[in-house]
């Protein structure tokens, strides 16, 4: 019985160790309900977090994050029906006409008309379709 139970311990373990990521892997983080482009720093396995920094940002905004607020930048992104849908997303609480230009799992891919403003991602709830 000890037996089993080491061996379903083992296999449970190793499953959970090959899930996580890695330092300097790339990744997508959620801040606020929207997704943005990042990498792992550092990686704290007793607490299970990990210490990500943003691309384009400064080092302030470096933060330790739990696993449900990254997702792997490498999954793919398939195309949809909603691509090139003209929506509104808030920038700095006002909402501005964007286009979805991606969608990924759970987030879309926006590019902000104004071109200043350039594109991220965000959850289904932070989009009003126009």
């Amino acid at each position: 019985m000890n037996k089993i139970i080491l061996t379903l311990a083992f296999i449970i373990g190793s499953f959970t160790i090959s899930l996580a990521q890695k330092v300097n892997d790339k990744v997508q983080i959620n801040s606020n309900g929207s997704w943005y482009p990042g990498k792992i720093l550092k990686v704290n396995l007793e607490v299970k977090t990990y210490f990500v920094t943003y691309d384009g940002w400064g080092d302030s905004r470096n933060e330790w994050v739990t696993a449900d607020r990254l997702k792997d930048s490498q999954k793919e992104v398939t195309s949809s029906p909603l691509t090139k849908f003209k929506v509104e997303v808030e920038y700095g609480m006002i909402p501005e006409p964007a286009t979805i230009i991606e969608v990924g799992e759970n987030k879309y891919h926006i590019q902000f008309d104004k071109k200043a403003f350039g594109d991220k991602w965000v959850a289904e709830g932070a989009i009003k379709k126009l």
